[in-house]
């Protein structure tokens, strides 16, 4: 028996061969409805997972709220007060004050004090000389009436004298109700802004 082998071909013959073209492209058309079908069951596969990580993450949340809905609330009301007896709120202000003097200002710890027997505490924190002086008077302590470059002592009740730098001295004075002016009348500084309000209730 004789067997004819059939001389082999090149790939460009077989190209041109309509046979094989037919079965290359039926291969080809196999392959790619075969991956279409794998694309399709991933998309159905990631959809259905987000689903359900839709569903935990809403059922996470509904727990949580039922959780919080559970928890007993308190609920805070003000009330106002009643306001404070005038009397009251006197006694409440203070009856010792302390107060520094330096270039120029003269600065309390308090701007009002109660009525009575009130003791100042007095510091120069500055580097010259200064004085304390209290002045009961209807005028801002800023609008004092001027007497040669010096503001007017009319209604003086209480002062240190010259205060050294860097010494103290308590004066103790017994106030009325009523607007007082703390200041320093040594020349010039009082001019310079070393002065302050003060209020007695």
């Amino acid at each position: 028996m004789t067997i004819i082998e059939e001389p082999s071909r090149t790939s460009e013959e077989r190209a041109s061969d309509p046979f094989e073209r037919d079965v290359a492209l039926d291969r080809l058309t196999d392959e790619v409805e075969r991956q279409g079908r794998q694309i399709k069951a991933s998309q159905q596969a990631f959809s259905i997972f987000a689903f359900l990580a839709f569903v935990l993450a809403m059922a996470s949340l509904l727990a949580i709220a039922f959780k919080l809905d559970r928890k007993p609330q308190t609920v805070v009301r003000n009330v106002a007060s009643a306001p404070a007896a005038p009397a009251a709120a006197a006694a409440a202000l203070p009856r010792n004050v302390d107060v520094t003097l330096a270039q120029f200002a003269v600065t309390p710890t308090v701007t009002q004090a109660a009525a009575g027997k009130v003791t100042f505490r007095v510091h120069n924190a500055g580097t010259i000389t200064h004085e304390f002086v209290v002045i009961k008077t209807p005028h801002a302590a800023a609008d004092l009436p001027l007497s040669k470059g010096r503001a007017d002592e009319a209604g003086n009740v209480g002062e240190t004298g010259d205060l050294k730098a860097g010494t103290t001295k308590s004066v103790s004075i017994k106030l009325a109700p009523g607007h007082y002016a703390l200041i320093c009348n040594l020349p010039g500084h009082y001019l310079a802004g070393q002065h302050t309000d003060f209020t007695v209730r």
